[in-house]
């Protein structure tokens, strides 16, 4: 039924209900006919007795007289003996007919009881009343019967000519119906909806002016008009969709446009920016040396004027942030206009550690913070730029000591590390500062982003350390992340692989293909 079309499964459907129904109505004049036929018989056999009965003398085909109930034995006719004993036990039946379709042919038998002094008169030849006995008679002692026997051909003929009848209208009857339903249904309801499958497969295909033109005056012109409004709708949807695009292709282009600009903008920016820091550090440079000298000079004479030694180690202090800040200006520029170049060899984690001891513990005793190196006793080469990576747990280690409060201690711990699978290391800076809130631990990777970004910070800087160092730990191929609790300090950590792994740009069209 599954793989039917709606046609033939109406089709099939309706037959099967036609032909119920029609064997429903037939089964009644099908059983009828026998009935009508066997009536008609009994009449036929009871008129042709009452004749023989008022004229014994005319010869009767296949007569038999039985004359009184010890009679019956000797005849060996099961049809006579069960008829002796329902006359005998029901005085009220006073006939009895049957069509026998035993043997080679069909055969009509009839019997009829005799009471009082009807045998004997049969016995001798004498005429009797065989008429519709009266209540009288029925009283009488059952004495004989006579039975008459004629073929059952003609009869059994009519029968089934007449079922033959019944079967050909039936079956006429049958055909009638389906020829109705087909008409009805495969040339009235299944065409329209073939009409307005039709419909629907134009507008799949695109064309949107089609409509439904079914005039049946029924639910399916209902059907036809719903569908006719939701083409109307979706055709008015798709100009308006295809407005929107018109205008958001023009706004396409217009960002483009736009686009290229700022990137234009971006890159004269970053040149900027990298030859004026580059050119900035060289003055700057000569301020600090002379002013390193003026301090080194005040120190040595003494009757110099304490506040002068102390003018110029603010000039020396400013100084060296300022440069501190041009330095990581023009280091982010550089990596925004792709100049940042990567020298890869193979580094000594351990002489890593010592050295940024070494540069950083002056910076932690201003503080009387204690640097801790924590590592085990040998520590494997690490394939990358010794230069970047330093870069990067400087800043970590400075803003530990920057951020930590007096008399605290700052932690570098490095261990062996499994990274992707793959062999490498994890440096870790612990310290002891405020902390960094959930929501700010990634933001504070983003330039010129930091926690307290007010202008009255205790703690100064641009907010593009953190920022050069996700961009320098992504050019060394290493991972950066951060492990921290409000008020319970907070620990940066890089992981890398031993082997250098250069960073995979992803293609241009990765987004599309995807």
């Amino acid at each position: 039924m599954a793989r039917l079309s709606l046609t033939q499964r109406s089709q099939l459907v309706m037959s099967a209900v036609a032909a119920l129904a029609i064997f429903g109505a037939m089964a009644i004049p099908w059983i009828q006919i026998r009935e009508s036929m066997v009536a008609q018989q009994l009449q036929s056999m009871r008129d042709i007795s009452q004749i023989w009965g008022k004229n014994p003398d005319i010869t009767i085909d296949q007569f038999r007289f039985v004359k009184g109930a010890d009679g019956k034995a000797a005849v060996g006719d099961q049809f006579l003996s069960s008829a002796f004993d329902e006359f005998a036990a029901s005085p009220d039946i006073f006939d009895r007919y049957e069509l026998e379709h035993g043997g080679d042919a069909p055969l009509s038998r009839y019997v009829r009881a005799l009471r009082g002094d009807q045998a004997d008169r049969v016995a001798i030849g004498d005429a009797i009343s065989l008429d519709i006995p009266d209540a009288a008679w029925k009283k009488l002692p059952l004495t004989g019967v006579i039975s008459i026997e004629r073929s059952g051909v003609a009869a059994a003929r009519l029968i089934w000519q007449d079922r033959i009848y019944v079967l050909i209208g039936g079956g006429l009857a049958w055909l009638g119906i389906m020829f109705a339903v087909r008409l009805l249904v495969v040339r009235g309801y299944l065409r329209a909806v073939r009409r307005l499958r039709e419909v629907a497969n134009r507008v799949r295909a695109g064309d949107l002016s089609s409509r439904s033109q079914l005039r049946t005056g029924d639910e399916l012109e209902q059907l036809g008009n719903s569908f006719n409004d939701m083409v109307q709708t979706l055709d008015g949807s798709q100009k308006q969709l295809q407005s929107m695009n018109e205008s958001l292709d023009f706004k396409l282009v217009q960002l483009s446009e736009a686009n290229v600009g700022l990137f234009e903008s971006n890159r004269l920016k970053s040149e900027f920016l990298a030859n004026v820091s580059h050119e900035l550090r060289t003055p700057l440079n000569s301020v600090i040396g002379f002013a390193e000298l003026l301090a080194e000079l005040a120190r040595k004479d003494s009757d110099a004027d304490p506040k002068r030694i102390r003018y110029i180690e603010h000039i020396l202090k400013s100084g060296r942030g300022l440069l501190e800040m041009i330095n990581e200006l023009l280091d982010m520029a550089k990596i925004e206009a792709g100049r940042m170049e990567l020298s890869v060899s193979n580094a000594s984690i351990t002489d890593m550690l010592e050295g940024i001891s070494a540069i950083m513990r002056p910076q932690a005793d201003l503080k009387k913070i204690t640097l801790e190196i924590q590592r085990p006793e040998e520590l494997p080469t690490v394939e990358t730029d010794p230069g970047k990576l330093q870069q990067i747990l400087y800043n970590f280690v400075s803003n530990a000591i920057k951020f930590s409060p007096e008399g605290s201690c700052v932690i570098v711990r490095a261990d062996v590390w499994s990274v992707d699978g793959a062999p490498g290391l994890r440096i870790a800076v612990l310290d002891s500062g405020p902390g960094i809130p959930l929501d700010m631990q990634q933001t504070i990777f983003e330039k010129f982003r930091q926690v307290d970004a007010s202008h009255t910070k205790s703690h100064g800087g641009t907010g593009l350390g953190l920022a050069i160092c996700r961009e320098l730990s992504a050019m060394l191929g290493a991972k950066l992340g951060i492990e921290s609790n409000s008020n319970k300090g907070s620990s940066f950590w890089v992981e890398m692989p031993l082997e250098f792994r250069a960073k995979k740009l992803p293609p241009l069209m990765a987004d599309r293909a995807g």
